[in-house]
């Protein structure tokens, strides 16, 4: 990587070819009195929170599986529902333990 693109990385200038999206991210920052800059940056924000917690998602699958396979404790689904539907009631069942 070259020091020129170092240094726009590291004071946060990307470039980006936009195409025919260009004109409609200003249509909608006109319509939403918005900058297209703002458009963006938001755009950004919302992909980068979305698949942090998609990776998340898939890591903590990851981890319960890994310990139920060292473990063999697990809760079926059926105790899951018959405990989440308790939660719409007065009389909250307590939360399912996990058993071999």
């Amino acid at each position: 990587m070259s020091n020129s693109t170092e240094n726009h990385t590291a004071s946060g200038v990307t470039s980006v070819k936009l195409g025919a999206r260009k004109q409609a991210l200003s249509e909608l920052a006109i319509r939403q009195k918005r900058s297209v800059h703002s458009l963006l940056i938001e755009a950004v924000d919302r992909y980068i929170d979305q698949t942090r917690a998609k990776m998340q998602y898939e890591q903590d699958a990851i981890n319960s599986y890994e310990h139920f396979q060292a473990t063999g404790l697990f809760v079926t689904i059926e105790e899951m529902e018959e405990w989440a539907t308790s939660l719409s009631t007065s009389t909250h069942k307590p939360l399912p333990q996990c058993h071999k």
